[in-house]
């Protein structure tokens, strides 16, 4: 059964809703797959290939300039989807184009060997990966109705979860065939970018015209969704808090070759795989939880709070001590806190947005809150890392800002 909205797209019911979350899960697994495999093994280990004396600048030159593609991308996709008219709707064609695009620039990310080269080849896969992904939280608010968008954020959420983890696993396996592991997470990539594409098609009334406004006008008023009180703080809000998150995550490996002590006999790429199982089990506890639960409650900015605490308290928690005990704790904390926390914000932003019409848009802008910082994060973290106390001060740095994001939730005051 499909009830029309108002903007005459379908809100799906019963086989039909049941069907687009499963394939929202099976895209972002393949997606965060690609992703986790690359920033968490593959691209640390050919960075460090390149350039191993000065591998913590290096990276984060390499992720931070990159993520510049996919702060600028979703936008400029969500504009243009917006506008897309034909047989397949707005959003369909720009998911399977964008899984093409993704595969070709993971094959090329796999043949570089140089900084220069890596730094190339992550910001097409950054730009291309995000088309799809922005695209896919359009769809939730097309097409998924309102009372059930805590649980399509918690199928879709448990994706990120479970492909990290098996990309980690993957990137781990196949550390040395960069080339290899690429491109079957390429492959798989857009398999799940195909179902999606054919299971989220719209069928738009055929009175409906594009319209009317030029492109240049649409993206000079992209940014005219901040002016929402709720919305500027609850992207505010995400932008801090994944700062503080990004700015330790983004150097995993490298805190687990030059900072924790490790076990005789585990290496720290094989410790990496271990810490992700733990945090990827914890993860989908919370975000099995958390989703359902505030949709019953109606309180999903309370779930983004403590889910944000939690997630700050993980990030400094390896301050207490260097250990693999503590380490593994604040994987289990952040765990179940981050996926409290995917399972519930995308579905909170869904309510907080200024102008239906423009979903596509505004979602494109907030996905900037979560792609925004992994532009600053790796600059800002490398710099902390030599000039200011080394990891220690990183973890501080990153907990308090993780807290003051977290906090930034409380000025949300209205949420349909």
């Amino acid at each position: 059964m499909t009830i029309t909205s108002s903007r005459g797209a379908g809100f799906h019911t019963g086989r039909r809703l049941g069907a687009l979350l499963g394939a929202m899960f099976l895209f972002n697994l393949a997606g965060y797959a690609a992703i986790g495999a690359a920033l968490q093994i593959l691209l640390p280990a050919q960075v460090a290939a390149a350039d191993s004396a000065g591998k913590l600048s290096a990276f984060g030159l390499v992720t931070g300039v990159s993520a510049i593609a996919s702060v600028c991308v979703p936008p400029i996709v969500g504009a243009l989807s917006d506008r897309t008219r034909g047989r397949w709707g707005r959003r369909s064609p720009w998911i399977l184009y964008g899984g093409l695009a993704t595969l070709a620039a993971l094959v090329l990310l796999g043949w570089m060997s140089t900084v220069a080269g890596l730094l190339i080849g992550w910001f097409l896969v950054q730009g291309t990966v995000n088309i799809g992904l922005n695209i896919m939280i359009a769809v939730v608010a097309d097409q998924v109705p309102e009372h059930r968008r805590g649980l399509a954020s918690t199928v879709g959420g448990l994706g990120v979860p479970v492909g990290s983890l098996a990309g980690t696993a993957v990137g781990a396996l196949l550390i040395d065939s960069a080339l290899l592991a690429y491109t079957l997470l390429g492959l798989v990539f857009l398999a799940t970018s195909a179902l999606l594409a054919l299971v989220s098609r719209e069928h738009l009334p055929g009175g409906e015209s594009p319209e009317r406004a030029s492109l240049r006008t649409q993206f000079m008023s992209a940014l005219a969704g901040l002016r929402s009180r709720d919305y500027a703080w609850a992207f505010s809000s995400r932008a801090v808090m994944f700062l503080g998150y990004f700015a330790v995550s983004s150097f995993g490996l490298y805190i687990l070759t030059d900072y924790i002590r490790l076990p005789a006999g585990l290496t720290a790429p094989n410790a990496l795989t271990l810490q992700a199982t733990i945090q990827t089990v914890c993860l989908v506890l919370g975000t099995l939880v958390a989703g359902p639960l505030a949709d019953r409650l109606n309180r999903h900015k309370l779930f983004v709070l403590i889910s944000s605490l939690m997630v700050s308290v993980s990030v400094a928690l390896p301050l207490l001590s260097p250990t693999w005990t503590v380490q593994l704790a604040g994987a289990a904390i952040g765990g179940v806190g981050f996926g409290a926390y995917l399972s519930v914000d995308q579905a909170l932003v869904t309510l907080v947005l200024p102008a239906a019409e423009h979903s596509g848009r505004d979602l494109g802008v907030f996905h900037i809150a979560l792609n925004a910082p992994q532009v600053v994060a790796p600059f800002a973290g490398s710099l902390i890392v030599a000039n200011l106390g080394g990891y220690p001060a990183l973890f501080v740095a990153g907990g308090l800002l993780s807290l003051i994001g977290a906090l930034m939730i409380l000025q949300v005051k209205s949420v349909r």
